[in-house]
């Protein structure tokens, strides 16, 4: 199957642009993906005039997710069963666990997150939806790469540029690779304040009718000492497991 490049371009553009709220700029844009200054205006010019991205206003021009991209991205959750199922299931996450509970997917090489519940009392996070971050250091994306088809976990590997976050991160591809065999052992992952310093997230994969990855969920909350970060882990593991029966899946999960 050909790929269009200047469609995965815009996609990617889009995406890039959405995990930015406070805006980005040509240059920026033409820095990250390597595009010539010309070919990314050109980009820019019709995704403004669409509605797919706006101009914040202010001395320098920067580009901003547009209204009808929002409505497009709306129109998604509202139209799927799963994520309704999904959604109503980690309400019940979060309640139980007092802590934020994500639901993500794979978006290239990264992780996108697709819902977000709070708890009574919300724990501020940097994650929103139709934000993305790295696979290798948040748990959502750990468990993707532990759990995804082993081929295409190294697909992935073989073009993840570790660049630590915090501290905690973890340093090389090798560790990364041991830490992936130990979720696979137990069933979760753990990003120990290794995407942000003072957050600690467990997540678990959930599958679709098929056997495959339909995605992850994952709940976050600060780190502290006492917390018992096995039991959190197997809470998680549950829900994720009861979400995939949910959904139609006959396996061990």
């Amino acid at each position: 199957m050909k790929i269009n490049r200047t469609v995965q371009r815009t996609i990617q553009i889009l995406s890039y642009t959405a995990a930015h709220p406070d805006g980005v700029s040509l240059d920026e844009l033409c820095e990250h993906f390597s595009l010539p200054r010309t070919s990314a205006y050109d980009i820019l010019v019709t995704l403004v005039q669409e509605g797919m991205l706006s101009i914040k206003p202010g001395p320098k021009q920067l580009y901003q997710i547009g209204i009808f991209a929002y409505r497009i991205g709306m129109s998604y959750p509202d139209a799927s069963d799963t994520l309704k199922l999904i959604s109503s299931e980690l309400t019940e996450l979060a309640k139980v666990s007092d802590r934020t509970a994500f639901f993500g997917k794979l978006s290239g090489r990264e992780v996108l997150y697709i819902l977000k519940e709070v708890p009574e009392n919300p724990i501020i996070t940097t994650a929103t939806i139709g934000s993305t971050a790295p696979l290798y250091c948040t748990s959502l994306g750990k468990t993707l790469l532990a759990f995804l088809p082993q081929e295409q976990t190294n697909a992935l590997l073989s073009g993840i540029k570790m660049q630590p976050r915090t501290r905690y991160t973890l340093k090389s591809p090798e560790e990364l690779s041991r830490d992936l065999d130990q979720i696979r052992l137990r069933g979760y992952a753990l990003d120990f304040r290794e995407y942000e310093e003072h957050m600690v997230c467990a997540s678990a994969p959930i599958y679709q009718r098929n056997g495959c990855l339909e995605g992850a969920v994952s709940i976050s909350g600060f780190y502290r000492p006492e917390d018992d970060y096995e039991a959190i882990g197997h809470l998680v593991r549950q829900k994720a497991a009861e979400i995939s029966r949910l959904l139609g899946y006959q396996g061990d999960a």
